[in-house]
């Protein structure tokens, strides 16, 4: 994206302008737009990031061209901010709007947007594999006269069944669900019509992301303390039926 900025910068800042020496800081160069651009230019071509942030901010300031704002974000993103970013894009496209003078930063915009939202696109967790389910215990043939027939299946441990329905609803149901809200919102962010609206879809985002991996996280574990309780009736009845077996007959 370099020409991209270069193109921005030179539409705003005169060919005659003199550019800043090599040692000179952001701090120093002058309050004119021209200055500004011109060592914005320059910090971009050397990498320096923060310095363009801050002159184009400083030239934005002194006179509101759009394309001050879209150096910015160029920057940001090339900073790895890609959240600030996809703010500055939003306030270069509610600046020039439907102005066809702008067409090709708008151009330039909306491909900034669409870099930052597959960066900022979350991988989904992958679900959890599921235990190895135990091998059932075999019950003996009840020998008369004992009248205790033995533990309850495992698989019938109604505790273990509840936290095992909870688990799968929580995690696959309420997980899933706020997982795919969040992606849906967090797509329609660049099509925000200003700042406000922007900040305020990403932060429903955040808030559902954060849900679902809340409940993703709940109902993995109830998901673990169903297996974990499943295996300790397993054990529990394999004991008993031991004893069962040692029980002498009358």
């Amino acid at each position: 994206m370099l020409p991209s900025l270069a193109l921005a910068l030179a539409l705003v800042a005169p060919a005659t302008t003199d550019a800043p020496p090599p040692e000179q800081t952001s701090a120093t160069v002058p309050d004119d737009p021209n200055a500004l651009a011109a060592a914005a230019e320059r910090a971009f071509a050397e990498g320096r990031f923060e310095d363009v942030v801050e002159l184009a901010a400083r030239a934005h300031a002194l006179t509101g061209d759009p394309r001050h704002l879209y150096a910015q974000a160029l920057a940001e993103r090339r900073l790895g901010h890609c959240r600030e970013a996809l703010i500055l894009y939003a306030r270069v496209l509610a600046s020039v709007q439907d102005d066809p003078a702008f067409g090709a930063l708008v151009a330039d915009t909306r491909q900034g947007i669409r870099l930052c939202e597959d960066a900022l696109e979350p991988t989904p967790a992958p679900e959890p594999e599921p235990a190895p389910e135990p091998e059932p215990a075999v019950e003996p043939e009840p020998t008369p006269p004992v009248v205790d027939r033995g533990p309850r299946p495992w698989h019938r441990d109604p505790l273990g069944g509840v936290m095992l329905g909870l688990g799968l609803g929580v995690a696959g149901g309420a997980g899933g669900t706020l997982w795919g809200l969040s992606i849906r919102e967090t797509r329609g962010l660049g099509s925000a019509p200003d700042e406000s609206a922007y900040a305020e879809g990403l932060a429903d985002a955040r808030a559902l992301r954060a849900g679902a991996i809340a409940s993703v996280a709940v109902g993995g574990a109830l998901l673990v303390g169903s297996i974990v309780r499943y295996v300790l009736v397993a054990r529990r009845g394999a004991s008993r039926m031991q004893a069962l077996r040692r029980r002498p007959t009358l």
